[in-house]
Protein backbone atom coordinates (compact mmCIF):
# COMPACT_ATOMS: atom_id res chain seq x y z
CA UNK A 1 0.00 0.00 0.00
CA UNK A 2 2.89 2.64 0.84
CA UNK A 3 4.75 1.31 -2.25
CA UNK A 4 1.76 1.94 -4.49
CA UNK A 5 1.40 5.64 -2.98
CA UNK A 6 4.93 6.47 -2.99
CA UNK A 7 5.37 5.09 -6.60
CA UNK A 8 2.07 7.18 -8.10
CA UNK A 9 3.72 10.30 -5.89
CA UNK A 10 6.89 9.92 -7.36
CA UNK A 11 5.23 9.47 -10.99
CA UNK A 12 3.02 12.62 -10.43
CA UNK A 13 5.68 14.61 -9.34
CA UNK A 14 7.90 13.90 -12.06
CA UNK A 15 4.61 14.59 -14.71
CA UNK A 16 4.50 17.97 -12.73
CA UNK A 17 8.05 18.74 -13.07
CA UNK A 18 7.97 17.80 -16.90
CA UNK A 19 5.09 20.54 -17.53
CA UNK A 20 7.14 23.12 -15.13
CA UNK A 21 10.33 22.70 -17.39
CA UNK A 22 8.42 22.62 -20.87
CA UNK A 23 6.41 26.47 -19.95
CA UNK A 24 9.83 27.84 -18.81
CA UNK A 25 11.71 25.63 -21.63
CA UNK A 26 8.92 27.41 -24.11
CA UNK A 27 8.13 30.66 -25.14
CA UNK A 28 5.32 30.95 -22.76
CA UNK A 29 7.54 32.54 -20.05
CA UNK A 30 8.73 34.82 -21.59
CA UNK A 31 4.95 36.33 -23.59
CA UNK A 32 3.89 36.25 -20.10
CA UNK A 33 6.79 38.27 -18.16
CA UNK A 34 6.58 40.84 -21.42
CA UNK A 35 2.67 40.84 -21.04
CA UNK A 36 2.79 41.86 -17.17
CA UNK A 37 6.03 44.51 -18.08
CA UNK A 38 3.78 45.50 -20.97
CA UNK A 39 0.53 46.11 -18.69
CA UNK A 40 2.66 47.88 -15.70
CA UNK A 41 4.16 50.24 -18.24
CA UNK A 42 0.50 50.85 -19.69
CA UNK A 43 -0.77 51.55 -16.23
CA UNK A 44 2.09 54.18 -15.30
CA UNK A 45 1.88 55.69 -18.54
CA UNK A 46 -2.28 56.21 -18.52
CA UNK A 47 -2.10 57.70 -14.96
CA UNK A 48 1.27 60.05 -15.97
CA UNK A 49 -0.82 61.09 -18.78
CA UNK A 50 -4.04 61.43 -17.01
CA UNK A 51 -2.71 63.37 -13.93
CA UNK A 52 -1.27 66.06 -16.87
CA UNK A 53 -4.41 66.14 -18.26
CA UNK A 54 -6.17 66.95 -14.80
CA UNK A 55 -3.68 69.31 -14.04
CA UNK A 56 -3.96 71.23 -16.69
CA UNK A 57 -7.90 71.06 -17.61
CA UNK A 58 -7.42 72.65 -13.41
CA UNK A 59 -5.41 75.30 -14.32
CA UNK A 60 -6.96 76.69 -17.70
CA UNK A 61 -10.46 76.49 -15.57
CA UNK A 62 -8.82 78.49 -13.04
CA UNK A 63 -7.15 80.86 -15.49
CA UNK A 64 -10.58 80.98 -17.71
CA UNK A 65 -12.56 82.32 -14.30
CA UNK A 66 -9.63 84.81 -13.22
CA UNK A 67 -9.26 86.65 -16.76
CA UNK A 68 -13.27 86.63 -17.68
CA UNK A 69 -14.44 88.22 -14.42
CA UNK A 70 -17.07 90.34 -15.72
CA UNK A 71 -17.99 88.27 -18.27
CA UNK A 72 -18.68 85.26 -15.89
CA UNK A 73 -20.25 87.34 -12.95
CA UNK A 74 -23.02 88.80 -15.84
CA UNK A 75 -23.54 85.44 -16.78
CA UNK A 76 -23.67 84.19 -13.21
CA UNK A 77 -25.56 86.88 -11.86
CA UNK A 78 -23.23 89.52 -11.42
CA UNK A 79 -22.04 88.69 -7.69
CA UNK A 80 -18.64 87.77 -6.89
CA UNK A 81 -19.77 84.95 -4.79
CA UNK A 82 -21.90 83.15 -8.00
CA UNK A 83 -18.34 83.51 -9.93
CA UNK A 84 -16.90 81.35 -7.14
CA UNK A 85 -19.65 79.03 -6.67
CA UNK A 86 -19.18 77.97 -10.44
CA UNK A 87 -15.71 78.01 -10.11
CA UNK A 88 -16.04 75.39 -7.38
CA UNK A 89 -18.66 73.30 -8.98
CA UNK A 90 -16.27 73.20 -12.35
CA UNK A 91 -13.56 72.01 -10.60
CA UNK A 92 -15.58 69.13 -9.22
CA UNK A 93 -17.00 67.87 -12.22
CA UNK A 94 -13.89 68.02 -14.18
CA UNK A 95 -12.28 66.25 -11.26
CA UNK A 96 -15.36 63.56 -11.59
CA UNK A 97 -14.43 63.19 -15.28
CA UNK A 98 -11.07 62.58 -15.22
CA UNK A 99 -11.34 60.04 -12.34
CA UNK A 100 -13.70 58.05 -14.34
CA UNK A 101 -11.85 57.91 -17.36
CA UNK A 102 -9.33 56.97 -15.45
CA UNK A 103 -10.73 53.92 -13.84
CA UNK A 104 -11.96 52.70 -17.14
CA UNK A 105 -8.95 53.23 -18.53
CA UNK A 106 -6.86 51.36 -16.72
CA UNK A 107 -9.58 48.63 -16.23
CA UNK A 108 -9.50 48.03 -20.11
CA UNK A 109 -5.97 47.31 -19.79
CA UNK A 110 -6.61 44.02 -18.12
CA UNK A 111 -9.72 43.32 -19.63
CA UNK A 112 -10.49 43.48 -23.18
CA UNK A 113 -12.77 46.69 -24.39
CA UNK A 114 -15.81 45.09 -25.52
CA UNK A 115 -16.24 43.23 -22.52
CA UNK A 116 -15.71 45.90 -20.30
CA UNK A 117 -18.80 47.83 -22.17
CA UNK A 118 -20.93 44.77 -21.68
CA UNK A 119 -19.90 44.79 -17.93
CA UNK A 120 -20.08 47.99 -17.50
CA UNK A 121 -23.80 48.57 -18.57
CA UNK A 122 -24.76 46.00 -16.30
CA UNK A 123 -22.97 47.15 -13.71
CA UNK A 124 -24.23 50.69 -14.16
CA UNK A 125 -28.01 49.37 -14.32
CA UNK A 126 -27.25 47.70 -10.56
CA UNK A 127 -26.09 51.04 -9.81
CA UNK A 128 -28.40 53.00 -10.55
CA UNK A 129 -30.99 51.20 -8.48
CA UNK A 130 -28.81 50.98 -5.54
CA UNK A 131 -27.40 54.64 -5.63
CA UNK A 132 -30.78 56.25 -5.59
CA UNK A 133 -29.12 58.61 -2.26
CA UNK A 134 -26.30 59.67 -5.02
CA UNK A 135 -28.96 60.87 -7.90
CA UNK A 136 -30.59 62.64 -4.87
CA UNK A 137 -27.26 64.52 -3.61
CA UNK A 138 -26.47 65.47 -7.61
CA UNK A 139 -29.96 66.51 -8.11
CA UNK A 140 -30.83 68.84 -4.69
CA UNK A 141 -26.69 70.01 -5.68
CA UNK A 142 -27.82 71.60 -8.97
CA UNK A 143 -30.69 73.17 -6.92
CA UNK A 144 -28.96 74.83 -4.42
CA UNK A 145 -26.64 76.50 -7.25
CA UNK A 146 -28.83 77.74 -9.99
CA UNK A 147 -31.53 78.79 -7.24
CA UNK A 148 -28.88 80.59 -5.61
CA UNK A 149 -30.04 79.41 -1.97
CA UNK A 150 -26.61 80.11 -1.17
CA UNK A 151 -22.60 80.49 -2.69
CA UNK A 152 -18.99 79.80 -1.82
CA UNK A 153 -18.29 82.11 0.72
CA UNK A 154 -21.94 82.74 2.33
CA UNK A 155 -21.93 82.41 5.91
CA UNK A 156 -25.46 80.39 6.43
CA UNK A 157 -26.95 77.85 8.99
CA UNK A 158 -27.53 74.08 7.44
CA UNK A 159 -29.38 71.69 9.82
CA UNK A 160 -27.58 73.26 12.93
CA UNK A 161 -24.01 73.93 11.65
CA UNK A 162 -23.24 77.65 11.28
CA UNK A 163 -20.18 78.98 9.42
CA UNK A 164 -18.89 79.71 6.26
CA UNK A 165 -19.64 77.49 2.53
CA UNK A 166 -15.96 76.75 1.20
CA UNK A 167 -16.79 74.56 -0.98
CA UNK A 168 -20.12 73.24 -3.05
CA UNK A 169 -19.93 70.03 -4.80
CA UNK A 170 -21.86 67.52 -6.90
CA UNK A 171 -23.00 65.47 -3.88
CA UNK A 172 -21.73 67.16 -0.84
CA UNK A 173 -21.68 71.03 0.80
CA UNK A 174 -18.08 71.84 2.79
CA UNK A 175 -18.93 74.52 5.17
CA UNK A 176 -15.82 75.79 7.95
CA UNK A 177 -18.04 76.08 11.65
CA UNK A 178 -16.95 78.48 13.70
CA UNK A 179 -14.91 76.39 15.35
CA UNK A 180 -12.69 75.77 12.72
CA UNK A 181 -13.71 72.48 11.60
CA UNK A 182 -14.82 71.38 8.09
CA UNK A 183 -18.63 69.83 8.39
CA UNK A 184 -19.44 67.66 5.20
CA UNK A 185 -22.96 67.92 4.24
CA UNK A 186 -24.76 65.37 1.70
CA UNK A 187 -26.76 67.99 -0.46
CA UNK A 188 -29.58 65.50 -0.42
CA UNK A 189 -29.71 65.57 3.78
CA UNK A 190 -29.95 69.78 2.97
CA UNK A 191 -33.43 71.12 5.08
CA UNK A 192 -33.57 74.11 6.16
CA UNK A 193 -31.28 76.74 5.41
CA UNK A 194 -30.46 80.24 7.16
CA UNK A 195 -28.30 82.29 4.92
CA UNK A 196 -26.96 85.61 6.81
CA UNK A 197 -24.84 86.71 3.09
CA UNK A 198 -27.63 87.76 1.26
CA UNK A 199 -29.30 90.72 2.86
CA UNK A 200 -29.14 93.62 5.12
CA UNK A 201 -28.83 91.83 9.03
CA UNK A 202 -30.53 93.24 12.20
CA UNK A 203 -28.62 93.81 15.66
CA UNK A 204 -31.47 92.87 18.44
CA UNK A 205 -30.83 94.84 22.07
CA UNK A 206 -32.43 93.83 25.08
CA UNK A 207 -31.15 96.21 27.85
CA UNK A 208 -32.21 95.90 31.28
CA UNK A 209 -32.84 98.66 33.79
CA UNK A 210 -33.41 98.68 37.62
CA UNK A 211 -36.94 99.28 38.40
CA UNK A 212 -35.68 102.54 40.34
CA UNK A 213 -34.14 103.72 36.99
CA UNK A 214 -36.12 106.77 35.32
CA UNK A 215 -37.16 104.97 32.14
CA UNK A 216 -37.70 108.04 30.54
CA UNK A 217 -34.43 109.14 30.74
CA UNK A 218 -33.09 105.61 29.92
CA UNK A 219 -34.34 105.72 26.70
CA UNK A 220 -33.01 109.35 25.95
CA UNK A 221 -29.57 108.01 26.79
CA UNK A 222 -30.10 104.82 24.20
CA UNK A 223 -31.08 107.44 21.52
CA UNK A 224 -27.66 109.66 22.39
CA UNK A 225 -26.06 105.96 21.82
CA UNK A 226 -27.85 105.17 18.73
CA UNK A 227 -26.77 108.38 17.40
CA UNK A 228 -22.86 108.69 17.81
CA UNK A 229 -22.97 104.55 16.91
CA UNK A 230 -24.52 105.22 13.55
CA UNK A 231 -22.29 108.43 13.04
CA UNK A 232 -19.04 105.92 14.23
CA UNK A 233 -19.63 102.95 12.29
CA UNK A 234 -20.26 102.75 9.26
CA UNK A 235 -21.82 99.26 8.88
CA UNK A 236 -25.00 101.00 10.71
CA UNK A 237 -26.92 101.63 7.75
CA UNK A 238 -30.00 103.74 9.49
CA UNK A 239 -30.24 105.11 13.15
CA UNK A 240 -30.76 102.56 15.12
CA UNK A 241 -34.41 102.46 16.70
CA UNK A 242 -35.31 102.84 20.57
CA UNK A 243 -38.67 100.71 20.44
CA UNK A 244 -39.55 101.54 23.85
CA UNK A 245 -40.30 98.88 26.50
CA UNK A 246 -40.10 95.25 25.84
CA UNK A 247 -40.70 93.63 28.64
CA UNK A 248 -41.58 93.94 32.62
CA UNK A 249 -39.19 91.25 33.97
CA UNK A 250 -38.99 90.10 37.28
CA UNK A 251 -36.11 92.14 38.61
CA UNK A 252 -35.31 94.55 35.34
CA UNK A 253 -37.69 96.88 32.84
CA UNK A 254 -36.22 95.65 29.19
CA UNK A 255 -36.23 98.11 26.31
CA UNK A 256 -35.67 97.05 23.25
CA UNK A 257 -33.38 98.48 20.26
CA UNK A 258 -33.01 97.48 16.77
CA UNK A 259 -30.13 98.43 14.37
CA UNK A 260 -30.19 97.79 10.05
CA UNK A 261 -26.78 96.57 9.54
CA UNK A 262 -24.55 95.39 6.62
CA UNK A 263 -24.77 91.44 6.06
CA UNK A 264 -22.84 89.85 8.87
CA UNK A 265 -21.90 92.19 10.95
CA UNK A 266 -24.77 92.11 13.35
CA UNK A 267 -23.07 90.59 15.92
CA UNK A 268 -20.20 92.95 16.06
CA UNK A 269 -22.61 96.14 16.21
CA UNK A 270 -24.20 94.31 18.93
CA UNK A 271 -21.49 93.85 21.13
CA UNK A 272 -20.32 96.91 20.50
CA UNK A 273 -23.32 98.53 21.04
CA UNK A 274 -23.59 97.28 24.16
CA UNK A 275 -20.32 98.41 25.17
CA UNK A 276 -21.11 101.86 24.55
CA UNK A 277 -24.81 101.73 26.21
CA UNK A 278 -22.77 100.42 29.33
CA UNK A 279 -20.22 103.15 29.49
CA UNK A 280 -23.10 105.75 28.91
CA UNK A 281 -25.72 104.55 31.74
CA UNK A 282 -22.55 104.61 34.22
CA UNK A 283 -22.10 108.17 33.28
CA UNK A 284 -25.92 108.83 33.89
CA UNK A 285 -25.79 107.09 36.68
CA UNK A 286 -28.19 104.53 35.41
CA UNK A 287 -28.76 101.09 37.04
CA UNK A 288 -28.08 98.22 35.16
CA UNK A 289 -29.92 95.24 37.53
CA UNK A 290 -28.83 92.26 38.44
CA UNK A 291 -30.63 89.78 40.44
CA UNK A 292 -31.94 90.42 43.93
CA UNK A 293 -33.08 88.54 46.89
CA UNK A 294 -35.31 89.55 49.72
CA UNK A 295 -35.39 87.69 52.99
CA UNK A 296 -38.17 88.50 55.55
CA UNK A 297 -37.63 86.75 58.87
CA UNK A 298 -40.59 86.04 61.06
CA UNK A 299 -40.02 86.53 65.15
CA UNK A 300 -42.91 84.76 66.75
CA UNK A 301 -41.20 85.27 70.68
CA UNK A 302 -41.60 88.78 70.47
CA UNK A 303 -38.98 91.43 69.92
CA UNK A 304 -35.48 90.63 71.53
Amino acid sequence: MNFLFFNSFYFGSLALADKIENFFAKDQFNELLINIGFKIISVILVCLIMSIIRRLGKNMLKKAFAVNVERIQKVTGGTERRKETFESLSLNIWRYAVNIVLILWLVSIFIPLQNLLIASSAFFVVIGFAAKSMLDDITMGFFIIFEDLFSVGDFVEIDGNTGTVTEIGLRSVKIRVLTGEIVIIPNGNIGKVINHSVSNGQAVLDIGIAYEADIDKAISVLESVATDAFNKYETILQVPQVLGVQELADSAVVIRMTAEVSPLQQWHIQRELRRLIKIAFDQHNIEIPYSKMVVYQKNEGGAQ
